[in-house]
């Protein structure tokens, strides 16, 4: 999934998904000043952790969704997850 936020006639995305290979959640973040930020997170729960407080993060930096996510073709994880 892709969700868009904007800024002062800034915009930023953060991309999720799943690394089949690895077995680890992504997250990429474009937009922000400097390079493009790549996250991995090997279990879910860490992965929702740092979502949340990336959706904090953004509010408090008057970010603002710029519609609904879109949902990507790929990037879903191709098995049940195992613990």
């Amino acid at each position: 999934m892709v969700w868009f936020f904007s800024r002062n006639q800034r915009s930023l995305s953060i991309e999720t998904r799943y690394d089949n290979e690895t077995h680890e959640f992504v997250a990429i973040v474009t937009g922000l000043a400097g390079p493009t930020i790549t996250k991995r997170f090997s279990t879910p729960e860490a992965f929702g952790e740092w979502l949340l407080m990336m959706e904090g993060e953004l509010a408090r930096e008057h970010w603002t969704p710029d519609g609904p996510p879109h949902i990507l073709p790929d990037g879903w994880r191709d098995r049940p997850w195992k613990r």
